[in-house]
């Protein structure tokens, strides 16, 4: 062939062996070189860092009460009487003061009283027996009501009623159906109502007036009761209808409301834990009580008061599985105890947890892993067999934080309810803490592990 005798030809053809004997030598070198790096680093690998799945870590749960709760210009009102062996004995006492209402009397016509009707409305809230009728004694206050020094009302504060009763009155509870009550207030005050209303008196002028004159009632439950019953407070619920009818040409029924005035309305509770696990705990967070103490339980309940802290004291323990431990992902579940909700309590739909200093003092909410929406519990219910009912929050953040930290430098957590529930409702939690129990509460920690070979 023509270019075989060409020399410049075979000199580029020896170039070029040069160079394709220079790539596969360096292709054979840096084949060599990844081989053993990958072998060295998968050994690493293999021998150093391992992934551990625990649920070792303690949970040490206690139970705290609290000094009072703020019940005033809620939107929900109870009472009720209700009794168990885990809670004690609880009586739930609505005080309200009524607004003014009035009207401009016709001189043309003739009013003629119906009837003075107190209307009730359950907003679906209970604790106790709701298939057994329940009792009501309704009072009138002695006097009309003030806020503390501080300008609040609270599940704590008592009030004066006059010593004999206005009426009493039975009612089946029946909060699924959420079906309006309707109680016939005696006709005599009716009457007199309408009959001042008629002579324009000046004590529908103004609440100050009114309030003197009709400083409110006391719905008291009777202690036989074995329910407490959830009630709307709005213009509809727990208001009092004058009914009466005007005459001219024809009659004409008309109904004039007194609503409840929530500025000064609030629920009282009166709790006796004689003879149960709580008996002899004191309110306050010094006084709070561990598990252990209380038979390997929390307990958590809204109106009465109570809450929970929660702290993990072997979380450090978990430092010596390896030279450098992190944390990957911490779950905290918290079983309720089996058969304590649903047949004559509720469970909370959300819980709170809020981070606290060594003091006790609030830093901030438990949030999820976006940082921002703040965790509700997480609650999975069991509908068939109630073993895996539970609540769950992601604690890889505040694990990671709180690992290694001792004395100042621990931060704790505290549990409740939310602020509208704990003040509007019984809803209640009593947590199982019992190590030999198959359902407890427990903290699922993920970590990876290394050690220097």
């Amino acid at each position: 062939m023509p270019f075989l005798c060409n020399p410049n030809r075979n000199n580029d053809n020896n170039r070029m062996k040069k160079l394709l004997y220079a790539l596969l030598a360096g292709v054979l070198a840096c084949h060599a070189c990844v081989d053993d790096n990958s072998r060295l680093g998968s050994s690493l690998v293999e021998s150093s860092f391992h992934n551990v799945f625990t649920s070792s870590c303690s949970v040490d749960l206690s139970t705290i009460l609290m000094d009072s709760i703020e019940t005033r210009e809620d939107t929900v009102c109870h009472f009720g009487h209700y009794q168990d062996t885990a809670w004690g004995e609880v009586s739930a006492t609505y005080y309200a003061e009524y607004s003014t209402n009035s009207f401009t009397p016709n001189q043309h016509y003739e009013y003629a009283f119906d009837s003075l009707v107190l209307r009730l409305v359950p907003s679906g809230h209970f604790w106790g027996d709701t298939l057994s009728s329940q009792s009501v004694t309704v009072y009138r206050l002695r006097q009309p009501i003030i806020l503390d020094n501080d300008e609040d009302l609270y599940n704590t504060t008592r009030l004066a009623t006059e010593a004999t009763p206005l009426m009493r009155f039975s009612y089946l509870p029946q909060p699924g159906r959420r079906r309006e009550v309707d109680v016939r207030l005696p006709d005599e005050l009716g009457r007199q109502l309408l009959d001042d209303l008629l002579a324009e008196d000046e004590y529908f002028d103004s609440q100050d007036k009114f309030k003197k004159r009709f400083p409110g009632l006391a719905f008291v439950p009777e202690a036989g009761s074995n329910c407490i019953t959830g009630f709307q407070v709005n213009d509809s619920s727990m208001s009092i209808n004058l009914h009466y009818r005007t005459i001219s040409n024809q009659s004409e029924e008309n109904t004039l409301t007194f609503s409840v005035n929530i500025e000064y309305a609030y629920t009282g509770i009166s709790h006796h834990t004689q003879g149960t696990p709580l008996e002899g705990l004191q309110s306050g967070i010094e006084n709070l009580v561990h598990a252990s103490s209380l038979g390997h339980r929390a307990y958590l309940q809204g109106l009465t008061g109570y809450y929970n802290q929660i702290e993990f004291p072997d979380l450090n323990d978990l430092q010596s599985a390896g030279e450098i431990v992190s944390v990957e992902s911490a779950t905290l579940y918290l079983y309720p105890l089996a058969q304590s909700y649903n047949v004559v309590s509720q469970l909370p739909e959300e819980l709170r947890l809020y981070i606290t200093d060594e003091n006790n003092v609030l830093e901030d909410y438990v949030y999820g892993s976006d940082g921002v929406t703040v965790q509700t519990g997480n609650l999975t219910v069991d509908e068939m067999y109630g073993r895996e009912t539970y609540y769950s929050f992601d604690l890889t953040e505040f694990i990671r934080n709180n690992f290694g930290t001792w004395g100042t430098r621990r931060q704790k957590l505290l549990m409740s309810l939310t602020d509208e529930e704990m003040a509007t409702t019984f809803n209640q939690v009593v947590f199982t803490c019992d190590p030999d129990a198959e359902r407890q509460c427990r903290l699922d920690i993920r970590m990876k592990i290394y050690n220097e070979q």
